[in-house]
Order: structure tokens, then sequence, then C-alpha cells
């Protein structure tokens, strides 16, 4: 394999579908969010996407065969709009190979006429809080008002979107099409359910379709524990260390 390649398994009409790029980031936020959406809409396999800038390894599947390293495309055919999602394993493993991954992805949705695209991904502040806010970035400023109008924030200053998320935004807008970035605030270290759950319910609003978010509430509730269990963990260990007499041994029995 030279290049990367897309591999169409299904032949379908789409009407000017808004991609949804969903690939692993920070807290895996976008792809928790578009893996769900894609569950929950019950939305058919459209193509395969292989690459040499993948990692050289394969996955081990639950019943033991193997698979190629893979992205893959999904459609979800609505009443009044189609939707085209984006998600899978990699993003890309150098720089130049973003580039080559992200055209791919345009070419494909040019395909079927795409006009509009959502990016989903991770906005890193060090901290998991109750309520996250979803953060907005745009590629034209008559988008912005209707982020605003289902709760999407402006308030970060600058920075930059790395990866998927911010190239098919820059080179999606190079081709003629729209589009803007939804980042849900996470810790940037841990898998984040509750911030793809933020994600979600804005871009439900956007896209005027209703979804089944429970499923991503109990996710972020067990992550909630996990963590609270670890953090008590560490805090008796720390109290037996400092119980132990100053000039005494330095181990436990």
């Amino acid at each position: 394999m030279d290049e990367t390649e897309v591999v169409i398994e299904k032949k379908v009409k789409l009407n000017s579908p808004i991609l949804i790029e969903g690939l692993p980031g920070l807290g895996l936020v976008g792809k928790i969010a578009a893996d769900h959406m894609i569950k929950e809409l019950k939305a058919e396999k459209l193509a395969t996407m292989y690459s040499p800038h993948f990692p050289p390894q394969v996955i081990i599947k639950d019943n033991g065969t193997v698979r190629m390293m893979q992205n893959e495309f999904y459609y979800w055919k609505g009443e009044k709009q189609d939707l085209l999602f984006i998600v899978g394993d990699h993003q890309g493993t150098v720089p130049i190979s973003h580039f080559e991954i992200t055209d791919k992805v345009l070419d494909t949705a040019s395909l079927y006429g795409t006009k509009m695209i959502y990016t989903l991904g991770g906005f890193a502040t060090g901290r998991l809080p109750r309520k996250p806010k979803v953060f907005g970035a745009v590629t034209d400023k008559s988008l912005r008002k209707a982020l605003e109008k289902v709760g999407v924030s402006f308030e970060h200053t600058g920075g930059g979107i790395v990866g998927a998320a911010g190239l098919l935004l820059g080179m999606g807008k190079m081709r003629g099409m729209k589009g803007a970035c939804l980042m849900g605030e996470t810790h940037g270290q841990i898998i984040d359910a509750r911030s793809a759950k933020a994600v979600l319910e804005v871009l439900q609003g956007l896209l005027g379709i209703k979804i089944d978010l429970s499923k991503l509430e109990q996710r972020a509730k067990e992550t909630e524990k996990m963590i609270e269990r670890a953090r008590k963990a560490e805090q008796q260990q720390r109290q037996a260390v400092s119980a132990l007499p100053a000039d005494g041994p330095t181990y436990i029995r």
C-alpha cells in the first residue's frame, strides 16, 4: 500500500449530507460522541479507509481474528437532512499524513455533495466539570450566531485546532465547504463521556434531531466513580506514609 485509499462498499444516493468527524483526540470526546450517534441512529456502513500512515499493526477482534487499522464512513438518511460520518482508529502518524488523510476524507464527502462539516473534539482545561462547556470555531462568521443560540461558547482566545478536527475545516473551506468545530471542555488525559454528551446536546440542536444520551450519562458516572476510588486510595496511602514515625522503619509489614 503506497497511499491512503477509500474503498466504497455500498452504492447509495445522499442529499448533500453534512459531514460529521469523530476521530480519536483529546479525551476521546469526538470519537465517543460520533460513535454513539452512529449507534443510536443505526447509521449504515458506506466505506473503509486504509492508509500506510496508520500505525504498523493490526487490531485483534473479540473472536480472535485480526483486521487492519482503518477509518470508516457511515451514512444516515434523515427526513430533512442526510448525514455522513467519518470515524475510526487513527488520524495519522506524522504531520504530512494528516493532510493526505484529510484530503481523502474531503474527496469522499465531495462525491456525495457535502457542503457543511461539523468536527467534534475536546478542549483541554485540566479538569472534569459537572457541566462541561462546549467551545466553538467556525469557517465563516455567519455560522456563529446559530452555534451561540444552542449554547456554544466563543470565549477562548486564539490557539489552534490540531489534526482532523481543524484540517477538515481549513481544507474544506478551500473547497468551498462551510464548517464548525464543537469542542467539549475536558481534562485532556481522561476518557470523557460527559464532555461527549455535552457536545451531542449541542449538535442535536443544530441538526434538529433527537438522540438518546442516557448511556453516555451512565458511562460518565462510572468514570467519575473510578476517579473517586482512585483519589481515596491515594489519600489513604499518603495518610499511611505520614503516620510512620520519623525514625522508624521505612517499610510496612
